[in-house]
């Protein structure tokens, strides 16, 4: 059986492959890292956004039932939704500046803020 010799000019994108494939398996995170926190962060952005529209509904749930706890609950409730809104944009914009530290931050805010309307919106009024 005849053996046929490799060619010593092996196109050099099977090389580029070669070593992507084991610089990835030595550290996945540092060959492919700041795209993959880019897309983790655009996620935990993305999840604040349903956030923000889930305290709203649950919120307007409330205020339209009426079994919110008072008025002076209602308006603070709403400035926190208007908080969580103008945190939301930041966090956006911060995303796209590439801060993610300062991204993360503000998710972390919108979303505490977010958890609090959320229960507060759901207590009934006594």
């Amino acid at each position: 059986m005849m053996q046929k010799k490799k060619s010593p000019n092996t196109p050099s994108y099977i090389n580029y492959i070669c070593l992507l494939a084991a610089l990835f398996l030595i550290n996945p995170v540092s060959v492919f890292g700041e795209e993959y926190q880019k897309e983790n962060h655009f996620f935990k952005t993305t999840k604040a956004r349903l956030e923000v529209e889930r305290a709203w509904d649950v919120y307007h749930d409330g205020a339209l039932g009426g079994t919110l706890q008072s008025p002076k609950v209602q308006t603070n409730l709403e400035m926190d939704l208007h908080k969580s809104r103008e945190l939301l944009a930041e966090a956006y914009d911060a995303e796209d500046e590439g801060d993610l530290n300062k991204t993360n931050k503000l998710i972390q805010k919108i979303m505490r803020i977010t958890k609090r309307v959320i229960t507060e919106s759901q207590v009934p009024k006594q």
